[in-house]
């Protein structure tokens, strides 16, 4: 058993879904967050002087690399070095699906990171999940649903096995404080692959309203996200994955959540069901 894992993202999808997990299995957790406070430790990838705190005495770390930067790898390469030296055993790095797409540049940050993640010494574990249902609810579509009563992307007809980050986090800690998923590539998926359009309308039978699916092509969609503010790296990689979706690259479906947790894959419409309430209209 890890003795003290530490979850960088705690207050994310998945870290915050994480940690309850691993302290039910009986790990010491360290919650790391831009924002400490209610036991979270302060960790920044912009302060390096935040990495050797977090790290003093931890057994293993739950990787996620900075929000909207499309190539991390130069603070992640030396903090996979600083957690070596600090003793660090167990690396679980969460990743992409979309580094398995044909068309994904061999010298795309998260191809960079993850092999840094394999050369970094450490008994390493890569997740690549797939597009998670909870952008729909947490995420970057739910502006769209609650405005326009619709989802914009470039994706067409193409499918996606959306997947719970629940099911993320219980993949993440079966891996932590379980042997034998060392060197293991996991591409973790719902149990069905569905279109966009197929994803809202399960959604607007959850929330009792219709809610659309709107195609645009790859330049509006550029166009929107960088008017979002999405730096323009990371928007050619968004899109790029939605192009991927739409050519029929990304409906993949494995048995990654069965296999590692013992149970299935949490199908759509439960998901939806539970997120019922991101979904009412502000009054």
């Amino acid at each position: 058993m890890t003795e003290t894992v530490l979850v960088l993202g705690a207050t994310g999808k998945t870290g915050r879904r994480l940690v309850p997990r691993l302290i039910a299995a009986g790990a010491m957790v360290r919650s790391a967050s831009r924002r400490p406070g209610e036991g979270r430790t302060l960790f920044d990838w912009d302060r390096p002087d935040t990495h050797d705190a977090s790290l003093t005495g931890a057994d293993a770390v739950y990787l996620i690399g900075p929000e909207l930067v499309e190539d991390p790898s130069a603070v992640v390469g030396p903090f996979l070095e600083r957690a070596r030296r600090a003793g660090v055993r167990k690396l679980v790095a969460l990743s992409s699906m979309g580094v398995e797409f044909p068309r994904e540049p061999s010298g795309s940050g998260r191809r960079t990171v993850e092999q840094l993640v394999m050369a970094s010494g450490l008994a390493w574990t890569l997740l690549r999940p797939t597009g998670f249902a909870q952008n729909f609810s947490e995420g970057f579509l739910l502006p769209g649903i609650l405005q326009a009563g619709a989802v914009a992307t470039a994706t067409g007809d193409g499918s996606v096995a959306f997947v719970d980050a629940d099911d993320i986090a219980a993949v993440a800690a079966a891996v932590l404080t379980e042997p034998g998923h060392a060197e293991a590539i996991y591409a973790i998926t719902g149990p069905e692959a569905l279109s966009f359009a197929q994803a809202t309308a399960i959604i607007g039978g959850a929330a009792g309203r219709p809610i659309a699916h709107r195609r645009i092509s790859s330049d509006e969609l550029t166009h929107l996200l960088l008017g979002f503010g999405l730096p323009p790296a990371y928007a050619a990689m968004v899109v790029g994955d939605q192009e991927a979706i739409r050519d029929g690259e990304g409906a993949r479906v494995t048995d990654v959540v069965a296999r590692v947790t013992g149970r299935p894959a949490t199908p759509f419409a439960e998901y939806a069901a539970r997120a019922a309430n991101a979904w009412v209209r502000p009054q």
